[in-house]
């Protein structure tokens, strides 16, 4: 019997065709790399406060709504911090003046590194506040974010995705402790355990597992990072 392809049947055909086509165009587009500028910030009051900052923007994600989240929270750190280091200048002025005290003009700063940008945005900011005393006051914040949901990933997230654990982390920092022990805090004072919490980054390969000053070693020792091959 001679089979006959109805019009319809013709249709959906090339409709498919179509879609083919049209997918294998869509696959040989270059896909565009994320790109991360830098916007500058300076805010200055003689001889009151001096503060400079970097604010990255995220180009060229392919998901607009998890660009923009994350564009708007670094923004906002960044003025959050400004605005207050402004505001404790002023009013740190006003009372220095009226008691009579000498004034040290307050310094504020922040950049940002970008540590690694494959599957996950590993970012880095650095701030720092001088508000007077010996010296200033330097903190990181970092963020580890999964570019394709978005997701700002804690260190027990990444971990478990490479079939690691917390203790197995802590015994490799201990071990690196040992090898230098005199420029950080001992017994109670020294490192115990991590948080899932606990700050990181990625870079060339390595979790990098950092601490604030004081929180593991004096001031002296600066900002204590291990690195850890995964």
């Amino acid at each position: 019997m001679e089979e006959k392809i109805s019009f319809y049947h013709f249709c959906d055909l090339n409709r498919i065709i179509i879609f083919v086509i049209i997918l294998l165009f869509l696959t040989t587009i270059p896909t565009v790399a994320l790109e991360i500028v830098s916007i500058p910030v300076t805010k200055t009051e003689n001889n009151i406060y001096q503060i400079e900052a970097e604010i990255p923007i995220l180009m060229n994600l392919n998901h607009k709504n998890i660009q923009k989240k994350y564009n708007d929270l670094f923004r906002d750190n960044i003025m959050t911090f400004i605005e207050y280091t402004v505001a404790m200048a002023k009013q740190s002025y006003r009372d220095f003046n009226e008691s009579g005290f000498p004034w040290r003009e307050f310094v504020g700063r922040v950049n940002f590194e970008t540590k690694n940008t494959e599957q996950i945005l590993s970012i880095k900011f650095n701030y720092y506040q001088y508000t007077g005393g010996a010296h200033g006051n330097p903190y990181s914040l970092s963020y580890n974010i999964d570019l394709a949901t978005g997701k700002d990933l804690k260190l027990v997230d990444f971990l478990e995705r490479h079939n690691m654990s917390l203790s197995e982390v802590e015994k490799l920092i201990k071990a690196a402790i040992k090898k230098d022990p005199d420029i950080y805090f001992e017994a109670d004072y020294g490192f115990q355990t991590l948080d899932k919490n606990q700050f990181y980054y990625l870079e060339d390969g390595d979790l990098v597992v950092y601490f604030q000053p004081y929180a593991i070693a004096p001031y002296s020792t600066g900002i204590p990072e291990f690195r850890i091959k995964y």
